[in-house]
């Protein structure tokens, strides 16, 4: 499919993933601009004709559109035409419900090629690409659209703060992202990257992040280490990438030696790197994946962590240190499963941090936070 729609008179527009469904389909894309906007059951009756209208203009009364969609939103169907239902399953065309989420998404702002949205004021800061989930450089410097209802998601997570007791600061999670939630877990990080920088260590050490979500142990590294580390963070999720970097700004006066990679699987953002200290919280419920939120805690069948192991030995050194978060929350075989994983992949405990946490699951009250201190056998 197509990733590009030209829209008069702004040009060449990127369609991010979510959006190319509703803006390649056949009804038509205009822009209101401005004044335009007042014109509320005009927009409406666009949408509702299968259309997509791309908004510009004042924040608060593009939240007018979408409130006036939101109150007749029972009137949003598909276009009951054999044209609009070619193709559909028998599910897809009697599921009103789902006609009318799909049309709510149809209200859409733009961004320019910096992705500055073009309504005032901003309600989203910078890395607006990322945080709605696409690599930093998928539009080819092109403007992109983006959803109302998905700008109005991130800006909701990003008004919330989570208080983190070891570093003394706040942060934000964007929407996807894990929320740094858990004290225990940070505190048993903390204990880790305290015990290995007593280790002999370089006294510039190269540490590495992955899967950083939220860039709460990214920050928690470069407190502990010092700021003569070279700390690198990643994640598979754009997003989260956004998420380290709107944090790390906020917390750090100076972040020279922190570096954020771009987007990718495990690894994947580090091609010829060795590293001394490797952090990974890993994936600890052993259970499908679902949705892109489920990434961060989901691993069916533990793929992600055996992967992890497959790859972990060309990237640390021959004296670096594996510093390893996981619960139990998936029960003792998962935890069996996990610690033969590290036997067979040539790593020895050398330290470990516990936590014991209340859950609110009926059947278990409680779980452990274990984070591992590794080395090479």
């Amino acid at each position: 499919m197509n990733k590009f729609y030209s829209v008069s008179p702004i040009g060449e527009l990127y369609v991010p993933t979510e959006c190319r469904d509703a803006v390649f389909a056949r009804g038509s894309v205009k822009l209101f601009a401005h004044q335009e906007l007042t014109n509320l059951g005009r927009i409406f009756t666009h949408i509702q004709r299968g259309g997509v209208a791309i908004v510009e203009g004042g924040w608060e009364q593009i939240i007018a559109v979408m409130d006036y969609i939101q109150r007749h939103k029972k009137e949003l169907s598909a276009p009951n035409t054999d044209r609009a239902k070619r193709g559909k399953s028998r599910h897809q065309r009697n599921n009103p419900k789902q006609d009318r989420e799909a049309a709510l998404s149809k209200l859409m702002c733009w961004a320019n090629q910096e992705g500055n949205l073009q309504v005032e004021p901003v309600p989203v800061g910078p890395y607006l690409l990322e945080l709605i989930g696409e690599p930093p450089d998928a539009n080819e410097d092109c403007p992109f659209l983006v959803p109302v209802v998905t700008i109005q998601r991130i800006q909701n997570a990003l008004e919330g703060t989570y208080a983190i007791h070891a570093l003394e600061a706040s942060l934000v999670a964007s929407e996807n992202v894990l929320a740094p939630r858990s004290q225990e877990t940070i505190e048993c990080f903390q204990e880790a990257l305290q015990s290995v920088y007593n280790e002999n260590l370089p006294s510039n050490p190269i540490v590495a992040d992955i899967g950083c979500g939220s860039g709460c142990l990214t920050l928690l590294a470069q407190q502990e280490l010092g700021e003569k580390a070279k700390i690198y963070a990643s994640d598979i999720l754009p997003e989260a990438v956004a998420t380290t970097k709107l944090n790390i700004q906020q917390v750090l006066s100076n972040s020279d030696n922190v570096q954020v990679m771009p987007p990718g699987d495990l690894f994947d953002p580090f091609p010829s790197v060795q590293f001394d200290i490797i952090i990974f919280n890993a994936p600890w419920v052993v259970a499908r994946v679902r949705n892109r939120a489920e990434l961060a805690i989901h691993d069916e069948k533990q793929q992600t962590l055996r992967r992890f192991f497959e790859q972990v030995a060309d990237f640390l050194k021959p004296d670096g240190l594996l510093i390893l978060g996981y619960a139990d929350a998936s029960g003792p075989k998962a935890i069996a499963n996990l610690e033969a994983i590290i036997d067979e992949s040539g790593f020895v405990c050398k330290d470990l941090f516990k936590r014991r946490v209340a859950t609110h699951r009926s059947k278990r009250k409680w779980e452990h936070i274990q984070v591992y201190v590794l080395s090479k056998k």
